[in-house]
């Protein structure tokens, strides 16, 4: 090769040098202005009044302004504005609280949300693609929903579903009554009615059974331990009465496992469920009318830790300080806790409702106290949760220097180590029990802690002591022989 014909080649490979340099310089570049773009426009939502709010989210929820270019994982409470899409991704769900309206969005939906039209001060709802259900409250003034162009007007005390895919648009009203309005001609839909349109806006006639009970992915309380009995009601449309249908029930929102199955030629079926998430769908022959699912919770009182029935606290001149302490429920917006001087809680002396799972008290006099503790969820759950079975502890007064400040009974220690057993069981690496089966005296507030996964020793004395160095103090009590040999599920007494 040629001195010449090497400097030529030499010198295109500088220029794509130098052009690769630039492209992604200028790339970057592009990137910091967008995200600049992007965080200022969030700074400026702060100061726009928000449209709603999430109430209930499950997995994936995320949230993006028109004129943004980034997509946001939100959570619940996060406030929503108007402009925003906000898209549900597979297996995700989330419930939005705008005003006074509930819509819950079911897997891969995208919806936008706007101001309405003509400044009327109702929020209108873009659904883009999948499906949502809007539950209009009763002093509410409604919302409009915008289905490619069409538009429906959920009145208040409606409840209706409306689904938005590639073979078109339909809007069944659950319950109440709701306006369809296409081309400026408004017609009214009534409870048990449905309407559904193709791709070129053609209204279609569907085989159709329209669910009128429950409500459109409903979140039911179950408060014992019998199984909660859900009515499933619905009138048909375009069937005859006596062509059968078949309501199956899945623990699976693919349906590969059919767990109970109702053919009837009736309007209604009840089922019995525990608590979880279950699958439902109404087939006609082996086409699909409709499915959903229903939640089911668990709404009964959460298990007391501390004190523990016939904990004795003694003091000499100063009232103690007590910490009360519960296990955490899932899906639960606040505590109320009820502290009364008699069992049957006529006239508690404290109630108090909280977001904590505990609580300090330090004005408690002598005598035998019983508390309980019932979880109370969001408006959008149907039924009641229930109490906890409560649990009692004594406040005495001594002159003798010499007795223990708190003595646990032997009962919470059994317990305590019961629990460990059962862990160790089911563990291959678990140390033998970590708690002294025999009664054992601690100075000072005590209380039982559960350990989490990521848990240190060090970690839970910073929580409960402010100090790390104070491990030693959870180990002796303890009676722990290693104190890096712990794991998720321990039961530990706090000192």
């Amino acid at each position: 090769m040629s001195k010449k014909q090497a400097s030529s080649k030499l010198r295109k490979f500088r220029f794509i040098d130098i052009f690769v340099v630039v492209f992604f310089i200028s790339t970057a570049i592009a990137g910091l202005y967008l995200f600049q773009q992007d965080l200022m426009q969030t700074f400026e939502t702060r100061d726009v009044e928000p449209a709603g709010i999430i109430t209930i989210r499950n997995n994936i929820i995320q949230r993006r302004h028109e004129d943004r270019v980034l997509w946001e994982r939100i959570f619940v409470s996060s406030p929503v504005y108007p402009g925003d899409l906000i898209r549900a991704a597979d297996v995700s769900s989330a419930t939005i609280d705008i005003a006074d309206n509930e819509i819950f969005l079911s897997e891969n939906t995208l919806i936008r949300i706007q101001s309405a039209m003509g400044g009327m001060g109702t929020f209108q709802v873009e659904l883009r693609e999948g499906n949502i259900s809007v539950a209009s409250g009763a002093e509410s003034s409604g919302i409009i929903l915008n289905l490619f162009g069409s538009y429906v007007q959920a009145l208040s005390g409606s409840v209706l579903n409306a689904t938005a895919d590639e073979e078109g648009i339909s809007i069944q009203v659950n319950e109440g009554t709701a306006e369809f309005i296409q081309e400026g001609q408004a017609r009214e839909i009534t409870e048990g009615s449905i309407i559904a349109f193709d791709t070129e806006g053609v209204e279609k006639a569907l085989p159709a059974a329209i669910i009128t009970r429950p409500i459109p992915n409903a979140r039911y309380l179950k408060n014992s331990s019998d199984r909660l009995i859900v009515n499933f009601e619905w009138t048909r449309t375009n069937l005859e009465p006596e062509e059968m249908l078949r309501l199956e029930i899945a623990g699976d929102i693919n349906f590969r496992r059919v767990l109970q199955t109702v053919n009837t030629a009736e309007n209604s079926a009840q089922i019995g469920f525990n608590a979880g998430q279950w699958y439902w769908r109404l087939m006609y022959e082996d086409n699909l009318i409709r499915r959903g699912w229903i939640t089911v919770v668990d709404a009964s009182g959460p298990a007391l830790s501390s004190p523990a029935t016939g904990t004795v606290f003694r003091y000499s001149d100063t009232l103690p300080q007590i910490r009360f302490q519960w296990a955490e429920r899932q899906e639960v917006s606040r505590y109320l806790i009820e502290i009364s001087s008699t069992q049957d809680f006529a006239a508690p002396v404290i109630v108090r409702q909280l977001t904590a799972t505990s609580l300090m008290i330090s004005d408690l006099g002598q005598g035998t106290w019983y508390w309980r503790v019932r979880p109370v969820f969001p408006p959008t759950y149907i039924g009641e949760s229930s109490y906890s079975t409560d649990a009692s502890f004594v406040i005495e007064r001594t002159t003798d220097a010499s007795a223990p400040a708190i003595v646990i009974p032997a009962s919470s220690i059994e317990r305590v180590r019961a629990i460990n057993e059962q862990m160790a069981r089911n563990t291959a690496a678990a140390a033998q029990s970590l708690i002294k089966p025999e009664p054992i005296v601690v100075v000072g507030a005590a209380v039982e802690y559960t350990i989490r996964p990521g848990d240190t020793l060090g970690r839970i004395a910073r929580h409960f002591y402010g100090d790390p160095m104070q491990w030693p103090r959870i180990t002796e009590a303890n009676n722990i022989q290693n104190p890096d040999l712990i794991y998720p599920g321990q039961v530990f007494l706090i000192p």
